[in-house]
């Protein structure tokens, strides 16, 4: 869309970051009734765009960039949601409700809701020729270009994303090998029994997985990176997918002098610390009933939720109501959905029973369902997921 843009200016809303949060927030504002200017900046000089997809139809070749817009040019006429593209935020001044780009433009505002996502974690040893990460169109069609040759690739991290990704190559031709410091793979979100049928998928696919293998080193020579693992294995490829987590982009916030914890802190309406700013999606930290403490959640569904709750408390609607917490992963042409979070403190007992096409796992706490996991069983997944929204929590206050 375009937009003649002042050195100045004023809008109602502000949203910084255009993902799908922020996307989801202006979409969800109009819905809400709210009729002042919405203004949505982004620091990437593209068209926001579906991030699921980088690691598995894009990297794959099943879909290519213009597919992935979450919106068309043509609604946010509709909506007269004004999306400027390449506008990175440099400064945010909270008390004056003044936020500051880097090419110059002062922008006022009566509402701040800050969706700045976050960035993949990276290692300082692991940087230069043959190092890739998954974040980023740009990132995907880069890996994409160099999967198109035959080539060994290291995996670092045995997480989704680094299993999607794993699962992609190999099917492009690829010689995979995932390694994973922790003694089970998914990061131990998924119950032992998904993470072992999984294991055993993505074995059968011919992808090797090293589970409890620390890194000592890494030597990079002539176009191959070794790894030495405490144990003494050696492994080596010429490229690494670097998949060990995320860092929320708060320094924006924190800045301003917003309160930050491994995330914005945010109340159950999605309000930080500072009056009228909000934060939603991967870089907001909220309390969590499930786990009993704040913590950020990187997940679509949650960052579409918050960005609704954001929407509706700006203006000065009912917000909708709680669900849980959703994920879905795709890996060997398998689909694996799930709901619910368990309390890292304590045991679970899994129910497990097998479906036509797949399997669903019920893990229980102190004999109540706390998470549902189904594998290509969408019926008993969403028989089960009903069952955690009944007993869904209201949201809590955050405390200044």
């Amino acid at each position: 869309m375009d937009i003649t843009v002042q050195r100045t200016t004023q809008t109602g809303v502000l949203i910084i970051g255009a993902s799908h949060a922020g996307v989801e927030c202006a979409w969800s504002l109009r819905a809400a009734g709210f009729a002042g200017r919405i203004l949505l900046l982004d620091a990437q000089a593209l068209a926001p765009y579906q991030r699921p997809p980088l690691s598995k139809a894009l990297l794959a070749g099943a879909t290519d960039a213009e597919r992935l817009a979450l919106r068309s040019d043509e609604t946010y006429q509709k909506q007269a949601i004004e999306h400027l593209a390449g506008h990175a935020v440099a400064r945010l001044d909270a008390g004056r409700k003044l936020a500051l780009t880097e090419c110059g433009l002062q922008i006022g505002f009566d509402h701040c809701v800050i969706a700045t996502g976050a960035r993949a974690r990276g290692l300082p040893v692991l940087q230069g020729p043959g190092i890739y990460g998954i974040r980023t169109l740009d990132d995907a069609a880069a890996l994409r270009a160099r999967l198109a040759e035959p080539l060994e690739l290291l995996v670092l991290g045995g997480g989704y994303l680094g299993l999607e990704a794993a699962s992609t190559a190999a099917k492009l031709g690829a010689r995979v090998t995932v390694v994973e410091q922790s003694p089970c793979l998914m990061g131990g979100k998924v119950s032992p029994h998904t993470a072992a049928r999984f294991e055993a998928l993505h074995r059968d696919a011919g992808i090797d997985i090293l589970r409890g293998a620390a890194v000592l080193d890494w030597q990079r020579t002539n176009d191959t990176w070794r790894a030495t693992l405490a144990d003494g294995r050696r492994v080596a490829g010429q490229a690494v997918l670097v998949s060990i987590g995320a860092i929320p982009n708060t320094e924006l916030a924190e800045a301003a002098g917003i309160r930050c914890a491994d995330g914005i802190l945010v109340d159950g309406a999605c309000r930080s610390s500072a009056p009228d700013i909000y934060a939603i999606g991967d870089c907001a930290s909220s309390h969590r009933h499930e786990l009993g403490r704040f913590g950020r959640v990187e997940s679509v569904q949650n960052a579409l939720e918050q960005a609704r709750i954001a929407a509706a408390t700006i203006a000065g609607a009912p917000p909708p109501a709680p669900r849980p917490l959703t994920f879905w992963s795709e890996q060997q042409g398998r689909r694996l959905q799930m709901a619910g979070l368990p309390h890292p403190a304590g045991p679970c007992q899994d129910r497990v029973s097998e479906t036509a096409k797949g399997w669903v796992v019920e893990r229980y706490q102190a004999q109540r369902l706390v998470v549902v996991e189904a594998v290509d069983s969408p019926v008993e997944f969403m028989r089960a997921a009903k069952q955690l929204a009944s007993q869904a929590a209201a949201p809590q206050t955050l405390t200044t």
